[in-house]
């Protein structure tokens, strides 16, 4: 199923915003959600606005992994 361009940057805004409300609480449990938040919102990036979702294997798993290692780095600072 194909989620159209519109639902799919409204869908990105309220994650986005969602993030925000919870990155505002105390709690570590809360934080990791934001970082798992993240993480689906540049997975959502890479395969929809940058055209990965069908491109070399190679490619997408280095980019995939660029975004992980930097919110593992994040996420322990």
């Amino acid at each position: 199923m194909r989620l159209s361009l519109r639902f799919f940057w409204l869908a990105l805004l309220a994650l986005t915003l969602l993030g925000v409300a919870l990155s505002q609480r105390q709690p570590d449990w809360l934080m990791a959600a934001v970082v798992l938040l993240t993480l689906l919102k540049g997975h959502w990036l890479i395969d929809r606005f940058m055209g990965l979702a069908t491109g070399p294997l190679w490619l997408r798993a280095t980019v995939s992994g660029w975004l992980l290692l930097v919110l593992s780095v994040l996420a322990l600072v």
